[in-house]
């Protein structure tokens, strides 16, 4: 049995993941963390820069038409939630079945391996935990799966970022080619610190295209979609100048 996690942020090309790196790199020098702030209210402060700049926001791409080249069964059941770290609870145990999965295939513009400092080894991770977005790999490759991360296109290198995950794990760059690999489940990650909420139109397109049937992780909290950042900008944006021709009177 195999196992199909993607994250949302392979499709959204930033400089910080091995993106190209433009004119306004800076834009995309993203604290991120998974709470509430990060997901959600910090998105109107990075659109304030977007705009003040005159950058044309960031959108996702390559997302239609990548279920294609995948096979999936027919029981298949597509999990989703707006982190990764559940990935690390869906074991074939949740299809009725034993033992680990033979694979974990990632799409990811990360790895999700473990990454120093937070832990010094794997053995460091088994003896301290916890389990997180970042690392929730290692569960999997801890209960004896193979591990395999493919990054998105658009990363130029794989040197760049330079990877060192804490865990053996077969990362190349995605080529768009079939796996020859049957999936008996997929995990779906939205990714909201990292993609911003005016793409959640597009991740609800994405989902619902994937074959198999939909089931929110019971333990997820999101909105979904997110309050439009797009809207509370342009309004700050004519109450301003409002307040400006006000006071030019």
């Amino acid at each position: 049995m195999n196992f199909l996690v993607v994250d949302w942020d392979f499709f959204f090309p930033t400089p910080t993941a091995g993106g190209p790196v433009g004119d306004h790199a800076s834009l995309y020098a993203w604290p991120v963390a998974e709470d509430a702030t990060h997901v959600e209210a910090i998105w109107l402060r990075r659109i304030r820069a977007f705009r003040a700049t005159g950058v044309p926001l960031p959108r996702v791409s390559g997302f239609e038409g990548f279920w294609d080249r995948f096979r999936i069964a027919p029981d298949a059941t597509v999990f989703y939630a707006d982190s990764n770290a559940w990935a690390s609870q869906i074991f074939p145990t949740n299809l009725g079945a034993e033992g680990p999965w033979e694979a974990v295939h990632l799409y990811d513009a990360h790895h999700d391996c473990g990454y120093a400092p937070n832990h010094r080894s794997f053995e460091d991770w088994q003896r301290r935990g916890p389990i997180s977005a970042e690392n929730w790999l290692l569960g999997h490759y801890w209960n004896g799966s193979q591990v395999f991360v493919h990054f998105p296109p658009w990363r130029e290198s794989m040197k760049r970022p330079t990877e060192r995950p804490l865990i053996p794990v077969s990362m190349v760059i995605d080529d768009g080619q079939a796996l020859d690999v049957t999936f008996n489940a997929v995990y779906v990650c939205r990714s909201g610190a990292w993609v911003p909420p005016w793409c959640d139109g597009d991740f609800s397109a994405f989902l619902a295209a994937c074959p198999a049937k939909p089931v929110e992780v019971p333990q997820n909290q999101w909105n979904h979609p997110r309050p439009d950042v797009r809207r509370m900008a342009e309004l700050e944006e004519r109450l301003k100048a409002g307040e400006g021709r006000r006071g030019s009177v």
